[in-house]
């Protein structure tokens, strides 16, 4: 799975962006739901969440922007 930006290290937890637009083609993301460590609802934004980016490219451009 892929890491929350605001993860600290060693302690890192699933981005909940990459779970709702991409998760759900993970393969590993869908054994997880199966078995019951992942709750399906992961895989989907919650309605007050921000809009989300298409790639991982427009994720990095957004956060270098709001470090300045």
């Amino acid at each position: 799975m892929f890491a929350c930006h605001q993860s600290k290290e060693g302690e890192e937890l699933a981005c909940a962006g990459w779970l709702a637009t991409v998760g759900s083609r993970h393969p590993n993301v869908r054994l997880a739901v199966m078995s019951g460590r992942l709750d399906g609802e992961a895989l989907r934004p919650a309605l007050d969440w921000p809009e989300l980016h298409d790639n991982y490219g427009d994720v990095l451009r957004k956060l270098e922007q709001t470090e300045s």
